[in-house]
């Protein structure tokens, strides 16, 4: 074996493999919000909707399903690759622009505190949307052919037996990693909504309310710490989806107690900065997509939580 091969063969190991993969997620998300930012602010749609930003979200969301589309036969590297862009257009066209038209069609009040806007009316009727969320994670949970560890562990502990799965089913990787990823972003923004809702938990700002921010940040240590037993690269992206999201809590967390800027959406102001990140992005895609290997069995799936 030559030493390139040697250097090859080492970078595509653990705890390399997890650590790309959560760098890539996380790029990923700070792209997304960056993608949103531009996009309302070239349409002059930051505050108004306008037809401009329905159709470009509109094409956004419909691009995301071609490509899971595209995604269903290219295996399982780029279609875990594709479905996580499918995933984040999908989000960027028709969520986020739905949560933005029923705001201002009910003329959503903001929550304030001390005088100070808290929730603006898009993040509440994400919060409204936490019990159709909720009910469509029970319906996953209970689907036998779920492979979700989260949803399997509870199952367990609720003595809940769904069957055994169906053996030598093709799976659709594209679908699979779209749909972890709408969820996955959908489940944060409760959580983070949830978190920071003076109704809730009173004032935001204070010794109480940063609890919960220690066990997410404890959690998500958990899951990176998971992650680095990874192998290959696309359950390893797969995974980190989750990992990502759960972490990328915290981050913001940290921009609301001025701690850092929140870079990613202020691109205008950051641009060079952003654009290393959309850079860096495209590197790590290229990096993990150069990994061929397969998982070989189905005890690979034990680091695995949803996939």
């Amino acid at each position: 074996m030559s030493d390139s091969t040697a250097d090859t063969a080492t970078w595509y190991r653990p705890p390399f493999v997890g650590t790309i993969a959560i760098a890539a997620v996380l790029f990923g998300l700070a792209i997304g919000h960056t993608t949103l930012v531009l996009m309302r602010h070239i349409l002059d749609a930051d505050v108004e909707i306008r037809t401009s930003e329905n159709i470009v979200s509109f094409l956004l969301g419909a691009a995301g399903f071609v490509m899971v589309w595209i995604g269903r036969t290219r295996g399982e590297g780029v279609g875990t690759w594709l479905g996580f862009i499918a995933g984040t257009l999908i989000w960027l066209g028709f969520f986020e622009l739905s949560w933005k038209i029923f705001a201002h069609s009910l003329k959503v009040p903001p929550v304030m505190f001390n005088d100070a806007p808290v929730l603006n009316g898009e993040l509440q009727v994400i919060q409204a949307s936490t019990v159709p969320f909720l009910m469509s994670m029970a319906f996953f949970t209970i689907n036998k052919e779920t492979r979700c560890n989260m949803m399997l562990w509870i199952r367990r502990k609720l003595g809940l037996d769904a069957g055994r799965p169906a053996t030598g089913k093709e799976r659709n990787f594209a679908a699979i990693t779209a749909l972890e990823s709408v969820f996955t972003t959908w489940a944060c923004y409760i959580i983070t909504i949830m978190l920071v809702d003076p109704r809730i938990i009173g004032n935001p700002m204070s010794m109480e309310a940063q609890l919960p921010y220690v066990g997410i940040f404890v959690w998500s240590l958990y899951l990176i710490w998971r992650l680095t037993k990874q192998k290959h690269m696309a359950p390893a992206l797969r995974y980190a989806i989750g990992t990502g999201n759960v972490a990328w809590i915290w981050v913001e967390a940290g921009s609301r107690a001025k701690i850092y800027t929140e870079v990613w959406i202020k691109p205008l102001q950051y641009p060079v900065l952003m654009s290393l990140v959309c850079i860096a992005l495209v590197a790590t895609m290229v990096i993990m997509l150069q990994n061929k290997g397969t998982r070989g069995d189905d005890s690979y799936d034990s680091y695995v939580p949803c996939t």
